[in-house]
């Protein structure tokens, strides 16, 4: 279990266009890898009931990236989501629904015109943010 994300300026610029894309509802994906190093974003369809406040990756999205990872000798480096209107921090209902405690979580924001982007680890009321290192 990696203590950073390595992210590679076009992961990192995929989010954030996925991000901005989706505004004013919360966008929704995954970060495969290996190590702590997001190889590729892959965008999954928000599937909550309210998605301008909330997100669920939609299962059969999640499934079809989970599946081929084994073969491919790759993880799920991170679940990554968008706050359209807030910071890029993890609210008490996403650490309460944070149910991959081996990955890390991946929050990106446009709320001030600018793109932020932080990670964090989350293992039940527990929360301690990463460094997000660019490679």
């Amino acid at each position: 279990m990696s203590d950073e994300l390595v992210l590679p300026r076009a992961v990192r610029e995929e989010i954030l266009r996925h991000a901005l894309e989706e505004a004013p509802k919360e966008c929704c994906g995954v970060l495969v890898g290996h190590d702590g190093v997001a190889e590729r974003a892959v965008r999954c369809r928000n599937a909550h009931r309210e998605p301008n406040v909330r997100y669920e990756i939609d299962p059969r999205d999640l499934y079809a990236v989970l599946r081929p990872m084994e073969d491919e000798d790759r993880e799920l480096v991170a679940i990554y989501h968008s706050h359209p209107a807030s910071p890029p921090v993890p609210s008490p209902t996403d650490r309460a629904e944070a149910r991959w405690p081996r990955a890390l979580h991946v929050l990106a924001s446009w709320r001030t015109g600018a793109p932020e982007l932080r990670a964090y680890r989350i293992e039940g009321d527990w929360m301690r943010e990463v460094p997000v290192r660019e490679s």
